[in-house]
């Protein structure tokens, strides 16, 4: 039985003969009711209610980051951000022996018409915190240096994600500190930009790698440095004439954004 809102000018939900009221993002909306459905429920017609149950669930563990990511580009197809998702990416998704299989290098997570950044290689300050620099505009299209870039981080074997704060593109670096839990995990990256508007570029996959800070080398000389400000990348060479440094204390250092600080990095791979 449908209920009545707002007086007799206002919108209904529940059904109403054979439509159905609802109420959606703000706006009250009426949908017809569904005929007569005739359940096959073949293996194939399973296998793909199975499939599309697990992608949801996948899309839910990234709700957080696609409320950022696609809020923009789904509100212009109504759709939620979960379900434009799940279309811009149903040819990622298989189902192999019951357990759902995922292309990660060619998922996307956000999308719109906002000018890109490059990313680089991906530098390991430490266990759980990543420094990754990029060049802030490499297509020289028109963009605004208070854009916000974030990078995407997703644990298969926790089978969830995180996300960095907003970085501004002037800065042309983010440190992202990751959760503990998965030092010593495998980790995929992404990044993205989001404008004042709130519309997003096309997502870039950076790469994976393992959260293992044992390879870093033993110290970085004078020349090799982490400027947040300018985004220098950490390309010294390595020496061994001052075996007294404190890393703990550089590594915070970088995160902090004060200056320019010498500090061990580690490759991500």
């Amino acid at each position: 039985m449908g209920k009545q809102q707002s007086g007799f000018n206002g919108g209904f939900s529940g059904r109403l003969g054979n439509v159905v009221g609802y109420n959606w993002r703000g706006r009250w909306c009426v949908r017809t009711l569904p005929g007569d459905f005739h359940d096959a429920r073949s293996e194939q017609q399973l296998e793909q209610r199975r499939l599309f149950t697990e992608m949801v669930r996948f899309a839910g563990s990234a709700r957080r980051v696609l409320r950022i990511a696609l809020d923009e580009a789904s509100r212009n197809v109504g759709l939620t951000p979960s379900n434009y998702f799940i279309r811009m990416n149903k040819e990622c998704f298989a189902l192999q022996d019951g357990e759902l299989t995922v292309d990660l290098p060619e998922l996307r997570l956000s999308d719109g018409p906002v000018a890109p950044v490059a990313f680089d290689a991906p530098q390991l300050l430490d266990d759980t915190t990543i420094s990754i620099s990029f060049e802030k505009n490499p297509l020289h299209r028109n963009c605004s240096q208070d854009d916000e870039i974030y990078i995407v981080a997703y644990c298969p074997e926790y089978k969830a994600f995180d996300f960095s704060d907003a970085t501004a593109r002037r800065r042309k670096q983010v440190v992202f500190q990751l959760n503990e839990a998965w030092a010593g995990k495998e980790v995929y990256l992404w990044g993205f930009v989001v404008d004042r508007a709130g519309r997003a570029s096309q997502s870039l996959y950076i790469g994976s790698g393992v959260l293992d800070f044992s390879a870093a080398p033993e110290y970085v000389d004078d020349e090799d440095v982490v400027d947040v400000e300018d985004g220098a990348s950490m390309r010294g060479e390595v020496s061994s004439a001052d075996s007294e440094h404190n890393p703990d204390a550089d590594r915070q250092d970088a995160v902090r954004g004060g200056g320019k600080s010498a500090a061990r990095a580690a490759p991500f791979s």
